[in-house]
């Protein structure tokens, strides 16, 4: 009899197919509508639409499980044997591995000699198929050696092993050639090394199967064919009754179900209170908590009412004489009988349970035959249905007439349907006694009793629904705390809300002994988020497969198309590539929707309004892989027939996706491969160019770098290699655009290109050393590139960018005088094609002058230079220039700083903003470090902790990187929070050039640390340290710090020398000569002592830095002023004034600071 879901063959009195569990009818004769070939040709995929009649494809990828099992020592005992009786012994082994497989639901790949190979997992999966070889391995081995022990058979053992994997899957195979792949040469190979009368299998196979069987290692065994050794493990035996929790993988805490637990507590509660039963049915999909919650039921204590007896069993998927196992389950627990007793003691032990619940003798005569024979397959006679439930019936009131009971029925999608009948039956007539009946199932229980609990008293529907982030958070947070943030948010993101999806990971990371990350965006299936994943866990994809196996098969051709369009669709591509007409669509997406593999976006504010969506993001991931990669490549190609035949702009991007998925589809056998190749680069260029239109400089990046794989030619390549170098410029990925652009200009050199590209892409690998603070190997390129440039004949081999690195170069070693110089020769070389409009020429004079603006500033010349910025800001807004407008506001706010701090602060974020919104990300987090920066001094302490942890997010440039730190262990010192120099300890190995300034931040905050903690002599020293590794307004910042606590020590000449420094700083403006204020009084206290004449001029000075400190509403700066005043003339007044201030800021260890010599 042929099985009409899965096609599998099936004895004809056979009542359910052992490989999906479907009722047989003696009708079901007739397999599923063969499929289609597909079309050969490289470029063109079916007609869209053709896909529908495709009812399932002729071969997939699949996890399997294959078992190979041998008989040692039949070759030798063949010899001394009459044929005959070979055959008979033969005959015999292979009838006994055949039913023992079909009873597990395996497929027979084929016998080759006294070898047997098995395969699960084809063509229909189920979740424990790993487990179910295992089982049959196991029980072959024990039978053969109970079966061959006379001494015409001689003593014969078996021995087998099963390993667990990805495998090539022809559907329609029959008896041989079903599964290819090493998966199927390494079982072989394994089989060989197991010990006759063992049962080997390999690593996969052991987490697959989990606790359902006992374990133990066999070592690393050496392979034929093998490149590496592959860890192995003895099945030893199956083990013992294996809890709800156990066997579903949940552990670590409870989350995220309390009002599901308090509702179900309560309903136990009125069962024992009300003596009535009640029915609660829990739906949800696998893995998202059901046991789980049922197990914590049972624990749950309860002082109101006594514990309830509990008594649970699972509908198995498989087997003969199962429909009422979780019945012979549950009165076995009764009854104290285990599962492998012998008939005699179960009898035994079911009358004492019998003669204990019910007084009536001829009462137990009646019930004991009908409940034993749920103890025997095919027991239960349909003729006596009526007898059987009315006995079983009266088992569970009787036992409930003591206490309460709980029945619980796990896994009740695979439930015989006369299971479910007599659960309705006993909810019916049973109804006035203390039974709780809880009923565990996937929404497939829908499918086959859509009315299931309907007409039922005392019934209680609940929907187990996906946990919140927080939930999946704590649950990885006990699992594996030892998991990186990012790592724990790439779990959560794919667990999509199901406990056990998050579980399972975390296992498979946590057995591993790693947070790694594995797979690449270049050959996951579209829609997947671009970057990298956490692997799929074998028990994983084994449920999931199982999952989309039970399918109808017209369902999950349409789920395996849906999975080729993405996470996401709309429902006229799956229409339009399903070819179904709008009903029958309709209804399977319901269907679909019903079950819980898709859901409807339906939202009325939302603008995916009507978009459909997989549900679980791994469901579609697992779907994908299950499709032989001929099938992708031809639906890949169907989808984009579609979206270039809808005629969209906006589309390049799904368009290269699908392009660049047919390309890595295709296999050796593809002749046209390389015109899909040039399509998807040329499309994934568009892309490109879209996502920076769209200011998404990573996705760009994302996108060129995938281009870059599919060519080799090197003009196209350093073109491809230039402009990934300026994506990741933008998205502040410094080594990633040094590494780019490196490779464009080698290219384009090993070509003898001594065009202006060339110097071109020198200036700019330039920029980005510049902006990484390595100004000396910047320097070193830009004056070999020009150099180069200018001994060659060709004039337009100069680029325009050359002289304008050159000026920034120059400005950020501080040679104002030849920044200057190079910045005016930008300009004039830039000449008439930027007053010509927008475009490379103006926007390279413009940002000379911006690098003039700043060197004037830097000179002294502060009006020249705040009149050039303000115009370069003008002329690049007005000509869209934004990278250049951004480094003109970053500069103008740096050159405010030393007099206006707020107004830098106004620039700062004025310019923040700006970057964020075009995604710059190199200038957002420039101008980020410097409105931090100055937030310090304004206060505004709060916004810039949050500033700098959303801004810290993803991979950071070191210079940014040390800043940030830094800034964070300024603000920490000051707020009090214990190890404050944890941001800065933690830094890892930096550049070898980078420049020394980019560490004179980091050495202030030391500095500052040490002061706040009243260490003033090694706050004097790394101060001076400091000093030397600073500029402008940083080292007139850490100048303050080295006269103050020099001063406060009594170190007067050390206090005079900075002061000295700090005079002859050229830094001009309001701010800056506060600074000055401060410090000369500062002195001028320290030469007196606090007393005497002297001590006039100090407070001269100090009436003077308070009132400007006062006027630039800068807090701290005012504070700290006061603060010097109390300990260096004993001014209480100024104390109480200081530790005021300190209070409004947050600064608790300042309010009780005192430096004051003892």
């Amino acid at each position: 009899m042929i099985c009409p879901s899965c096609g599998s063959e099936n004895p004809s009195d056979f009542r359910f197919c052992p490989s999906c569990g479907l009722a047989l009818a003696p009708s079901a004769t007739n397999r599923p509508e063969a499929p289609l070939e597909a079309q050969s040709s490289a470029l063109s995929s079916e007609p869209v639409g053709a896909i529908a009649e495709r009812a399932r494809p002729l071969a997939e990828r699949r996890l399997v499980s294959v078992l190979f099992l041998d008989l040692e020592g039949f070759t030798t005992l063949s010899e001394s044997l009459d044929p005959e009786d070979v055959r008979e012994i033969q005959s015999r082994y292979f009838e006994s591995a055949r039913a023992t497989v079909a009873h597990y639901g395996g497929s027979l790949e084929k016998f080759i000699g006294d070898a047997v190979m098995a395969v699960w997992g084809t063509p229909i999966a189920h979740e424990d198929d790993g487990e179910r070889a295992v089982r049959t391995a196991l029980e072959v081995v024990s039978d053969v050696e109970t079966m061959f022990t006379s001494p015409s058979s001689g003593h014969l053992m078996a021995r087998g092993a099963v390993t667990t994997g990805e495998a090539a899957v022809t559907l329609d195979a029959e008896g041989q050639g079903m599964v290819t792949g090493d998966l199927v040469n390494t079982a072989s190979r394994l089989q060989g090394e197991a010990t006759p009368g063992t049962v080997l299998v390999d690593d996969a196979t052991r987490r697959v199967v989990g606790e359902e069987v006992v374990f133990e290692p066999a070592g690393e065994l050496i392979l034929k064919g093998k490149a590496a050794p592959v860890s192995s493990w003895r099945a030893v035996a199956l083990a013992p009754h294996v809890s709800s929790e156990s066997r579903t993988g949940h552990r670590g805490p409870f989350v995220g179900r309390d009002a599901e637990l308090r509702a179900l507590k309560e309903l136990g509660e009125s069962v024992a209170s009300e003596r009535r039963m009640k029915v609660v049915s829990l739906i949800g999909i696998a893995g998202i908590g059901k046991s789980r919650l049922a197990w914590e039921l049972e624990h749950a204590p309860s002082e109101q009412t006594p514990r309830a007896a509990w008594y649970a069993g699972r509908a198995p998927g498989y087997g003969e004489g199962i429909a009422f196992a979780p019945l012979a389950e549950m009165v076995r627990r009764s009854a104290g009988i285990a599962e492998g007793d012998p008939a005699e003691v179960q009898r035994r032990a079911l009358a004492e349970t019998l003669g204990r619940l019910i007084p009536d003798d001829a009462e137990r005569e009646w019930m004991q035959p009908r409940l034993l024979a749920l103890f025997q397959p095919g027991g239960a006679v349909e003729s006596q249905r009526e007898e059987l439930f009315a006995a079983w019936r009266r088992f569970f009131e009787a036992d409930a007439e003591a206490a309460p009971i709980s029945l619980v029925f796990e896994d009740l999608q695979w439930a015989d349907p006369g299971l479910l009948d007599f659960i309705d039956y006993l909810a019916d007539w049973s109804r006035h006694h203390p039974i709780l009946v809880m009923t565990l199932g996937r929404p497939e229980l829908l499918d086959a009793r859509p009315t299931w609990g309907a007409r039922l008293p005392h019934f209680t529907a609940m929907h187990l629904d996906r946990l919140g982030d927080d939930a999946i958070d704590a649950l990885l947070a006990s699992l594996a705390p030892g998991l990186t943030p990012k790592i724990a948010i790439l779990i959560r993101q794919r667990a999509d809300g199901v406990p056990l999806y998050a579980v399972e990971m975390a296992r498979m990371l946590t057995e591993r002994g790693s947070g790694s990350v594995v797979g690449d965006s270049a050959t996951k299936a579209p829609g997947t988020a671009a970057g990298r994943a956490i692997e799929i866990p074998e028990s994983l994809h084994a449920l999931l497969a199982a999952r989309i196996d039970a399918l109808p098969a017209p369902e999950r051709s349409l789920l395996f198309t849906a999975a080729v369009l993405g996470r996401r669709f709309r429902p006229d591509a799956l229409a339009a590539l399903a070819g179904l007409d709008r009903v029958t669509l309709s209804s399977a997406i319901r269907a679909l929707v019903r079950r819980e593999f898709l859901a409807v976006d339906d939202e009325p504010r939302s603008p995916g309004r009507g978009q459909l969506s997989f549900v679980q993001e791994l469901v579609r991931e697992v779907a994908y892989h299950t499709l032989s990669r001929r099938e992708r490549r031809t639906l890949h190609l169907a989808v984009i027939e579609y979206l270039e035949s809808i005629g969209e702009t906006d589309l390049v991007e799904p368009i290269a996706e699908h392009l660049l998925a047919a390309h890595a589809a295709a296999g050796p056998d593809q002749g046209q491969d390389q015109a899909i190749a040039d399509r998807a680069r040329d499309a994934l260029r568009q892309a490109a160019t879209r996502a920076q239109a769209l200011h998404a400089p990573q996705r760009a990046l994302a996108h060129l770098e995938q281009a870059l794989g599919l060519t080799q030619d090197p003009p196209e390549r350093a073109i491809l290699a230039e402009a990934a170098g300026l994506a990741a410029r933008a998205a502040a990925r410094f080594p990633t655009a040094e590494r780019y652009l490196r490779m464009a200009t080698e290219l384009r050199e090993a070509q003898g290109d001594a065009t202006a590209a060339g110097a071109r892409n020198r200036a700019q690998l330039a920029s980005v050393l510049l902006q990484a603070q390595r100004s000396t190997t910047a320097l070193a390129e830009l004056e070999s590139a020009w150099n180069a440039a200018a001994a060659g004949s060709d004039r337009n081999a100069i680029a325009l960018e050359l002289p304008a690195e050159l000026a920034r170069a120059h400005l950020l070693r501080g040679d104002t005088e030849r920044a200057i110089e190079w910045a005016e020769r930008a300009i004039a070389a830039a000449g008439s094609d930027a007053a010509d409009g927008p475009g490379a020429a103006q926007a390279v004079a413009i940002d000379a002058r911006v690098t003039l603006g700043t060197a004037h500033a830097s000179q002294g010349d502060l009006e020249e230079g705040l009149a050039q910025l303000r115009q370069a800001i003008s002329d690049a807004e007005s000509g869209g220039h934004g990278s250049v407008e951004l480094r003109a506001l970053n500069n103008l706010a740096w050159t405010m700083v030393s007099d206006d701090p707020r107004a830098t602060s106004e620039t700062a974020r004025r310019g923040l903003e700006l970057a964020e919104r075009l995604g710059i990300r190199e200038m957002a987090l420039q101008l980020l470090d410097i409105a931090t920066i100055v937030a310090i001094d304004t206060g505004d302490w709060d916004w810039a902790v949050l500033a700098l942890e959303e801004g810290s997010e993803g991979e950071l440039p070191t210079t940014h990187r040390l800043d940030f730190a830094a800034t964070r262990t300024i603000l920490n010192a000051l707020r009090g929070v214990p190890d404050p120099t944890g941001p800065i300890d933690s830094q890892g190995a930096l550049e070898p050039d980078l420049d020394p300034e980019a560490l004179g931040w980091v050495d202030y905050a030391r500095a500052l640390v040490a002061m706040v903690a009243g260490d003033l002599p090694r706050a004097l020293e790394l101060a001076r340290v400091a000093a030397g590794k600073t500029r402008g307004f940083e080292r007139s910042a850490v100048l303050a710090v080295a006269g103050r606590v020099a001063a406060w020590s009594g170190r007067v000449d050390a206090a005079s020398e900075v002061l000295a420094e700090l005079e002859a700083e050229q830094t001009w403006g309001r701010a800056a000569e506060a600074s000055r204020h401060t410090l000369r009084a500062a002195v001028a206290a320290a030469k007196t002592l606090g007393k005497g004449p002297g001590l006039k001029d100090a407070d001269r000075e100090w009436t003077d830095a308070l009132t400007g400190w006062l006027q630039l509403d800068l807090p701290l700066r005012l504070g700290l002023c006061h603060l010097d005043r109390w300990v260096l003339a004993g001014s209480e007044q100024d104390h109480a004034a200081a530790v005021e201030i300190f209070e409004r800021l947050g600064a608790t260890p300042l309010t009780t600071l005192d430096p004051r010599p003892r």
